[in-house]
């Protein structure tokens, strides 16, 4: 699944499915921006988002030795 992840001045602070939805997130955190000489650097990555789950957490069943008890 393709995503836009957000950042702000290095730090990712979120991420869209959409590029334009991640350019109206930007203009709208540089529009609340108080101070030009304290403006943000923003970037866009785009990235393919994966899932990747826990392994089990079943032990496998222990092999017998050469020689029992």
């Amino acid at each position: 699944m393709k995503r836009f992840y957000i950042f702000k001045d290095g730090v990712q602070k979120g991420r869209m499915e959409t590029r334009a939805e991640a350019l109206e997130m930007i203009r709208l955190w540089q529009s609340r921006e108080t101070h030009s000489f304290l403006r943000a650097e923003f970037s866009i990555i785009e990235g393919e988002e994966e899932i990747i789950p826990y392994p089990s957490h079943q032990k496998p069943p222990r092999q017998k030795r050469g020689m029992e008890r």
